[in-house]
């Protein structure tokens, strides 16, 4: 039997409660994925535990194999975060195995805001939704159009598994260069992803000097003092880890200028003037 829940506050559309708590619902037939005995774990960075952002990157990741976007940090940033990195972000079509998105006091969304995962669509035209910590708990729902209908319906592509992410910055400052950006490998989430800083020319055609490093951290940054100086074009390449799916990834080049007399130089270049100047298909685009 379904429970009603009345609004909470004047921009919440009715809802229908279809159960609460991960054994209440997988009692009833409506599955967490799985997500209850991970839920210590992190995705995509998120925060564990009684996490909207975390179970729904869990499924993701379990069922999608999806890389996380730059950018998408608190739900509230899920949306733009996604038409960022050019995926479709829907507000009235949703389908099933989408991440409905509520932007930050949005209905029943905190400050924060809120996702879940589009379970169906159903023919009246509202969706069910399954969501941790909604109500402080986990639940599955029937939402209806009206106020507290979701700010959007973002569609994942699943990944082929290769590193997905974006240089942010690369610097060159007295005789160090510096490079910040944000990467993951969606088939070894939470595990170091190798980098290697390619200086003078692409890894295959002989660059001046490279240096490598590692993160397990979605965000990273790395210094390292370098002998080449002048002007010259810096290529960062995320690694594919041996024996998993996907290949190599060039995510951004810059110009850089390194000199002695601690001033930074340092620009990225748009796609557009650096594409070319990679051979495929030995690394492509992230």
């Amino acid at each position: 039997m379904a429970i009603i829940s009345v609004p909470t506050s004047a921009d919440a559309a009715p809802r229908t409660v279809l159960c609460t708590g991960y054994k209440q619902c997988a009692a009833k037939g409506y599955t967490h994925g799985g997500y209850a005995s991970v839920r210590s774990r992190s995705y995509w960075n998120m925060t564990p535990g009684r996490s909207c952002t975390n179970y729904v990157a869990y499924r993701l990741t379990k069922n999608r194999l999806v890389a996380r976007p730059p950018g998408t940090d608190a739900a509230l940033t899920w949306g733009a975060a996604a038409r960022a990195a050019g995926l479709r972000v829907s507000t009235s079509a949703p389908r099933r195995g989408d991440v409905a998105w509520w932007k930050a006091n949005r209905a029943l969304a905190g400050k924060k805001g809120h996702v879940a995962v589009v379970e169906r669509v159903r023919a009246d035209g509202s969706i069910v939704v399954s969501e941790d910590n909604m109500d402080r708990t986990f639940m599955w729902r029937t939402v209806r159009r009206g106020s507290g209908w979701p700010s959007g319906f973002i569609r994942y592509p699943t990944s082929d598994g290769s590193p997905s992410g974006v240089l942010e910055s690369l610097e060159a400052t007295d005789g160090m260069v510096a490079v910040r950006g944000a990467a993951s490998e969606p088939d070894r989430w939470g595990r170091p992803v190798a980098y290697t800083v390619a200086l003078g020319a692409p890894l295959d055609r002989a660059p001046t000097e490279t240096f490598t490093f590692s993160s397990a951290y979605f965000r990273f940054s790395w210094r390292r003092t370098v002998q080449v100086r002048g002007e010259l074009r810096a290529y960062l390449y995320a690694h594919n880890a041996s024996g998993t799916r996907g290949k190599d990834v060039l995510l951004g080049v810059a110009d850089l200028e390194v000199r002695d007399d601690g001033t930074t130089r340092g620009v990225a270049v748009p796609r557009a003037d650096w594409l070319d100047d990679v051979v495929a298909p030995v690394l492509g685009p992230g």
